[in-house]
């Protein structure tokens, strides 16, 4: 089997087979010799000692793991304070004293600051906190520009703005942030960095390099200059976290010019907008919906990323449940098939299972602003995957009405399950959509039609609730 052919057949078992672990198995062990092993993180954002469990839980898996360094893409101290750095550091220690794994092993430290890291204690949240004057008192960056001594008191180690590490002959270019749009200095960095051309090299910041990886939806991304110069480098590997976006959608992986991933984040996952228990995340706008929206407080994600001469494999994990939380990727280098366009044409459409049905019931309650109404509350059980099922990533629910001799769609709702963003052991079994009565026909018989989708847009078989 050529090479083509066999990236083809790897893409098609890890897009078809829910986390078939004996599958992914297989697939891996035709990859050839691993090099090289990180665990991937981001957004992890410490506030007080008390909470680095989380954190002390994914470097757990990680050094379980064997991992050769870990990835933290910013938002380390929740509100730039030293002694958050601090927690930190001190978590990182207890599970990889001075560097080392328990075989003795050095894992490598890849970190960047965050946004929250060097700005955070300005924002209103900060100022509501008992240990505010502490924050002031101890800030990374304020009147006084304190990035390099608190970092080389926390992880003994000189701070650049952008620097590289190598790591078991790979190059890692990280840059810390310094504002919302590009990282200054980075193309004449990257022109001096002698970067290989015969294997990947990996380049961590913290927001989404604009137009890739989730892109264009989500938020948070730069300005485009990051983009243009890694568009020079086609063995070049992005990783960035910043938006908080759930590694269950499939376009957290791009590949265009380069490679760019979403490193998701470890304290919260925030849903994408448009969905009716989801909001635009930061915006303002009072989006009419019955439902509250999902704040993902319990999601804690984080990755390994395995690297091999023509592939690298990601594992993602629900840290937080301690499962692994969807789909593993294996993504061939420089062979372009792991594109969204080629992906979405492999792409299995997720059914529901033979027998399920919808059913409607009504009563009296709120919507997402406090406002009392009647509401008719739609219910059909949660789309999971297994060896020959794919997970739903959301639900097109669509009110049909009966017009003289048609049947029309007058209106459209999608809906997330309860907890798509966890393992699907952790899911609900029944996923509902509320609909406000004001909201539909009057005079006319309808019915609800839903349809489980996944994330590039194929949808499964609809089921019908009765006419009503």
């Amino acid at each position: 089997m050529d090479r083509r052919h066999f990236i083809k057949g790897a893409a098609l078992i890890t897009g078809a087979l829910c986390l078939d672990v004996p599958v992914f198995s297989r697939t891996v062990r035709r990859l050839g010799k691993e090099k090289l092993r990180i665990g991937v993180l981001s957004d992890i954002h410490l506030t007080e000692a008390d909470s680095t469990d989380m954190f002390i839980k994914a470097l757990s898996l990680f050094r379980d793991r064997g991992v050769d360094g870990v990835v933290v893409a910013g938002d380390l101290a929740d509100r730039g304070a030293g002694f958050q750095l601090h927690y930190m550091a001190d978590a990182w220690y207890s599970v990889f004293p001075d560097d080392k794994a328990p075989d003795g092993h050095h894992v490598e430290k890849i970190f960047i600051y965050g946004n929250h890291d060097i700005r955070s204690w300005k924002s209103k949240a900060a100022k509501k906190l008992p240990y505010y004057a502490d924050i002031m008192a101890d800030r990374i960056l304020g009147d006084t520009d304190r990035r390099a001594e608190v970092w080389e008191d926390c992880f003994h180690e000189k701070w650049a703005p952008i620097y590289m590490k190598e790591v078991k002959g790979y190059k890692f270019i990280c840059a810390h942030f310094e504002n919302d749009n590009n990282v200054p200095g980075l193309e004449l960095f990257m022109d001096h960095a002698d970067l290989p051309t015969d294997k990947p090299f990996f380049y961590i910041q913290h927001p989404h390099p604009k137009g890739t990886c989730l892109a264009p939806w989500v938020w948070g991304q730069d300005d485009g200059t990051t983009t243009r110069i890694l568009s020079r480098y086609p063995n070049g590997v992005a990783l960035s976290g910043h938006s908080h976006s759930s590694l269950t959608d499939e376009r957290a992986v791009w590949e265009g010019e380069f490679i760019s991933i979403n490193t998701a984040a470890l304290k919260y996952i925030i849903p994408f907008g448009g969905r009716e228990n989801s909001k635009v995340d930061m915006s303002k706008e009072n989006v009419p919906a019955q439902m509250p929206y999902i704040d993902g407080k319990d999601g804690h994600q984080g990755q390994i990323m395995t690297v091999y001469d023509n592939y690298l494999t990601l594992e993602k994990w629900d840290i937080g449940n301690g499962l692994p939380l969807a789909d593993n990727w294996v993504i061939p280098l420089r062979d372009g098939s792991f594109s969204w366009k080629e992906r979405a044409e492999r792409a299995t459409a997720p059914e529901f299972s033979k027998g399920a049905a919808v059913s409607v019931t009504t009563g009296h309650g709120e919507d997402r602003y406090g406002v009392e109404q009647d509401q008719v509350t739609v219910h059909f059980p949660t789309v999971k995957g297994g060896k020959k099922a794919v997970r739903a990533h959301d639900y097109e629910v669509q009110v049909e009405i009966e017009d003289v001799d048609l049947q029309k769609t007058v209106l459209t709702k999608y809906v997330y399950s309860p907890k798509f963003y966890l393992a699907q052991e952790k899911d609900a079994d029944e996923t509902v959509c509320v609909f406000g009565v004001s909201e539909l026909p009057e005079g006319k018989r309808y019915r609800f039609a839903v349809r489980p989708r996944e994330c590039f847009g194929k949808k499964g078989a609809p089921i019908y609730s009765d006419w009503i």
